[in-house]
């Protein structure tokens, strides 16, 4: 449980980068079976790529198998939003390079939605946090090297702003954890919301 008896919270997630943010930060936690991240059905054409991420974290949470109903459940989720079409993660190299071929010269946006349920309770709780990235037009060798690299791989738009691989992707607007998979602080504020500890 990191380093805690009783965790602050449960992260019902997979991803590294989101256990990572909330070790550098000092939150206790444990890992959990997140639910599942897509419903039965498909999401309607036009769905925000924000409210995507929203339905989703919300499912990670609420499907989540809890070890405690006395702790909270975080659900997170993260979308990249180029002039509201969500780009997912790329299955393979050739859709990577499509992927950051049209973010390539223009700004997009990443939303990462959290939500924080207490099971014992019922209680919910959600914030979605949005950043501003700038995409410069890298040269076929630095995107060759990049996704040579592998670094792309189980993310949102096929890369990561933190990766050293990469130097054609910055933050414009935001913060940066919101484009790395958690804004620490939205879940902070989740976390007084329901009134733990952080």
């Amino acid at each position: 449980m990191h380093g805690v008896s009783t965790p602050v919270l449960f992260l019902a997630s997979t991803s590294p980068r989101r256990r990572q943010l909330l070790t550098e930060a000092g939150i206790g936690f444990a890992l959990c079976e997140p639910g599942a991240e897509l419903d039965h059905l498909p999401a309607p054409p036009g769905t925000p790529p924000a409210q995507l991420a929203h339905e989703r974290a919300q499912r990670k949470a609420l499907g989540a198998r809890s070890p405690d109903p006395r702790v909270p459940v975080l659900g997170v989720d993260t979308v990249v939003d180029l002039n509201g079409v969500e780009l997912g993660k790329a299955p393979d190299r050739t859709a990577a390079a499509a992927m950051l071929r049209r973010l390539a010269g223009r700004v997009h946006r990443v939303h990462t939605a959290h939500c924080l349920w207490l099971p014992v309770s019922g209680a919910c709780v959600d914030e979605v946090s949005t950043a501003v990235v700038v995409a410069s037009v890298p040269t076929e060798a630095e995107l060759a090297a990049y996704l040579d690299s592998g670094d792309w791989r189980g993310k949102a738009g096929a890369y990561g702003i933190q990766d050293p691989t990469q130097a054609f992707l910055r933050l414009g607007n935001g913060a940066l954890d919101t484009v790395v998979g958690m804004h620490v602080a939205a879940v902070r504020r989740l976390l007084a919301q329901l009134g733990g500890r952080a």
